[in-house]
């Protein structure tokens, strides 16, 4: 197996294609994407003001909702008849969060998610099993692609049910598991109710995205399941996972520098954070043709590591998420605004929003969102069905959007908090 961390440049290499790889996409997002121009233009800025990265502090920050008054297209730097894959995904903005890539895009996103494999231990030889909710569809192409460029054999995402799941991790001999923690947690809580024990099983090892993994639930995944597990970070809005990733000795994710420059940032002022200090996570593309984000605002609250790890890789570390600076909250890996919620309620109950409230709850390990709607004058039916039909639209809703589960309830009266 090819050692992973012989395709990653020295630490001086390193900072050397940084700077020409920033360079170019800062020279390529002013003269093709409008947005960008403007932006700089509006600052006084041009791309040549930026000699070292260091000075990228200077820039103005992208966000969420940058991106949401450009769709679809408005963040694109080539020509559509470049484009060889546009993907979408719900977002957590009013509009769908829109993707664009070159041929060249997918083939660096299909190498660094194959480095993604690589560094969990992955080889050709292995059999990969992806589990993922309809919602993280993106994330399971891409993380299919990373495992057929590894030359592994892949069993794709499908809409199997868990029982039927496990029967094909036993019977097609999956070696690698790739997952969410919650599935993963899920997984060996079903195993038990069929009375399937690990070693009937031929896992080796599990691959958990799109959530944080907390020691408790990752001690009772590898004691279920019986194997090590790797995990990875990543946004929908750079296409998904592969940003970061875990190396055996789990001391933080490993951040893809080569392809992405990150900051830390103190989300209140913006001003940038020193190493080993909890703020919000920024990051640059380097290496995307299609869709470059400048100084894009994750909204995840983490740190940067630059002490060495054990495994002797020269990348620095992302540490933990542990949370967030914005109202957006995670359903099982699927990143929903608050609002949008709203927005849902007030479509379906013809413009009126009623008071409501959101609990995100887990049953099985398996997490879903509780929504409480008050009735009010408004709302209020002598027909129970009339009512019930509200819960079920929403759920359908949710359900067709963003690939969640919700379970909804009318109430008298919603306490105040």
């Amino acid at each position: 197996m090819v050692d992973w961390r012989q395709e990653i440049p020295s630490r001086e290499e390193l900072e050397l294609l940084q700077l020409e790889r920033l360079q170019s996409t800062l020279n390529r997002a002013y003269r093709q994407v409008k947005f960008y121009r403007r932006l700089f233009d509006r600052f006084n800025l041009r791309p040549d003001d930026i000699q070292d990265l260091a000075e990228v502090s200077k820039l103005p920050f992208t966000t969420r909702s940058d991106l949401s008054e450009n769709y679809p297209y408005g963040m694109f730097a080539v020509p559509l008849r470049d484009i060889v894959r546009i993907q979408s995904s719900p977002g957590a903005t009013e509009n769908p969060v829109v993707v664009g890539c070159t041929a060249g895009d997918l083939r660096f996103w299909r190498e660094l998610s194959a480095r993604l494999y690589r560094s969990a231990g992955v080889g050709k030889d292995d059999i990969v099993q992806i589990i993922l909710a309809s919602g993280l569809n993106n994330w399971a192409r891409d993380l299919k692609d990373g495992a057929e460029h590894l030359g592994a054999s892949v069993i794709p995402a499908s809409n199997l049910n868990f029982a039927k799941q496990l029967m094909v991790m036993r019977d097609y001999k999956t070696s690698v598991l790739v997952t969410t923690p919650s599935y993963a947690h899920h997984l060996v809580s079903v195993m038990d109710k069929m009375g399937l024990m690990a070693a009937d099983l031929h896992l080796r090892r599990a691959l958990l995205v799109a959530e944080p993994l907390p020691s408790s639930v990752r001690a009772e995944i590898e004691a279920g399941l019986q194997v090590s597990i790797t995990t990875a970070y990543g946004i929908t809005e750079v296409l998904g996972p592969g940003l970061a990733f875990s190396c055996p000795h789990s001391q933080g994710f490993h951040f893809s520098e080569d392809h992405f420059l990150p900051e830390i940032i103190d989300p209140k002022t913006g001003a940038q954070c020193s190493h080993n200090t909890t703020g919000e996570l920024v990051l640059t593309t380097l290496s995307a043709v299609a869709f470059p984000l400048l100084r894009f605002r994750t909204g995840d609250l983490t740190e940067l590591r630059a002490d060495a790890c054990p495994c002797g890789c020269p990348l620095i570390r992302l540490g933990d998420i542990v949370g967030r600076c914005d109202p957006i909250f995670s359903v099982g890996g699927i990143k929903i605004h608050p609002q949008q919620i709203s927005t849902y309620i007030q479509e379906i109950v013809n413009g009126h929003t009623p008071r409501h409230q959101l609990h995100l709850k887990r049953e099985e390990a398996l997490a879903y969102l509780e929504i409480d709607i008050e009735v009010d004058e408004t709302l209020f039916s002598d027909e129970v069905k009339c009512l019930e039909a509200i819960g079920r639209r929403l759920r359908r809703r949710l359900r067709q959007n963003f690939g969640i589960e919700a379970r909804v309830s009318l109430v008298e009266k919603i306490s105040a908090t």
